[in-house]
C-alpha cells in the first residue's frame, strides 16, 4: 500500500548526480548519464592502471520486485555465488553484496550443506498445502506481495497458517492465523525441540530417514536435550505449543514452509535453517 509513496517521493533519486563539495557537504550537481557512465569507466580504468584490477570492487543491493541486482547483471552461465561478475571480465575478483546480511545463509551456506543444493533449485507448494508456516518473514511487506495472495487464497480453502515471529506481522494479522511469539534468535532451539517431539513420539518418516539421511542416530541423541520444557525456558514458547506444532507439522499432508531473513540476523543464523530443514526433512514435508 506504501508502493505509490515510494514512486512519487520527493526525495526519490531521478538522475545521476555528481558531488561538487567535500564530503558531507550534500552538495550536488545533476549530470546526464553519458557523463555518469564516463566518470565511473575513467575512475576505474584509472585505478586499475595505478593499482591493478585487484583494487577494485562492487557492492550490489535489491533492485525492483525484489530481484537482485546481481540477478540483473549476472553473466550467462556464470554461478549464483558469483552473479555480481561485473567487475570479473575486468580483471577484479572482488564482489560483495546484500547477500551476505539477507539471503546467502538462509538460500546458499544452509540449504547446500544441509541437502545439497540451493534454495533457488527448491520451491514451496503454498498451493497445495495442507499448513503453511511462515517463520521470521513477513509476506506481507514483500514486493511485490506474490507469496502473500497465495496465502490469502490458501486460507479461503481452508489451509492453515502459523506464523512464528517475535512481531505481531501483518501477515500474523490474518484472519484464522496462528501468531506464535518467540524470543529473538531463539528459532534453532524451537526447531530442534520439535525434532525431538516428532522423534520421540515416533512421527517421523522412517523410509525417508532410511534412504536418504545420514547420522540419524546422533541427530536423535543430540536433540534430546531440546525437550518441549527446555525450548520453553530458551524460547518463551509454552512446552504444550511446542508439542502440538510439531505434531500437526508431521502429521499434516503437505506443510510449505516460508522462511528469510529473520532466523539469520544473529550469530547462529545458518545452524537455526539448517535445524528448520532438518524438521521438515525428518516429517516427511520434502517433495510431497
Amino acid at each position: 500500500e506504501h508502493a505509490p509513496d515510494i514512486i512519487y517521493s520527493k526525495d526519490r533519486l531521478l538522475y545521476p548526480l555528481r558531488r561538487k563539495g567535500p564530503k558531507g557537504t550534500y552538495d550536488f550537481e545533476r549530470i546526464s548519464w553519458d557523463e555518469a557512465y564516463d566518470v565511473i569507466v575513467n575512475n576505474l580504468n584509472q585505478t586499475r592502471q595505478e593499482y591493478g584490477a585487484e583494487a577494485t570492487a562492487i557492492y550490489t543491493g535489491v533492485g525492483t520486485f525484489e530481484l537482485g541486482l546481481c540477478d540483473i547483471f549476472q553473466p550467462k552461465g556464470v554461478p549464483p555465488s558469483s552473479a555480481s561478475s561485473v567487475l570479473f571480465p575486468f580483471g577484479s575478483p572482488n564482489t560483495m553484496g546484500v547477500g551476505a546480511l539477507c539471503y546467502v545463509s538462509y538460500g546458499m551456506i544452509a540449504p547446500h550443506v544441509t541437502f545439497g543444493k540451493m534454495l533457488f533449485e527448491m520451491f514451496n507448494d503454498t498451493q497445495n498445502s495442507e499448513m503453511i508456516v511462515v517463520w521470521g518473514t513477513n509476506p506481507a511487506t514483500d514486493l511485490p506481495p506474490i507469496e502473500m495472495k497465495r496465502i490469502v487464497d490458501a486460507l479461503e480453502r481452508g489451509v492453515s497458517l502459523v506464523v512464528i515471529d517475535p512481531r505481531r506481522t501483518g501477515t500474523s494479522k490474518l484472519s484464522g492465523a496462528q501468531w506464535i511469539p518467540i524470543r529473538p534468535g531463539t528459532d534453532g532451539a524451537l526447531a530442534l525441540g520439535m525434532c525431538n517431539v516428532i522423534i520421540q513420539e515416533e512421527l517421523y518418516d522412517e523410509q525417508f530417514v532410511r534412504d536418504w539421511t545420514h547420522g540419524f542416530k546422533e541427530f536423535a541423541s543430540h536433540v534430546q536435550h531440546y525437550r518441549p520444557e527446555v525450548v520453553e525456558s530458551i524460547t518463551g514458547i509454552p512446552s504444550g505449543t511446542v508439542v502440538s506444532l510439531a505434531r500437526r507439522i508431521a502429521q499434516a499432508k503437505g506443510v510449505s514452509q516460508l522462511m528469510y531473513t529473520g532466523l539469520e540476523f544473529n550469530h547462529s543464523g545458518v545452524q537455526a535453517i539448517r535445524a528448520t530443514l532438518a524438521l521438515w526433512a525428518i516429517a516427511g514435508q520434502l517433495d510431497v
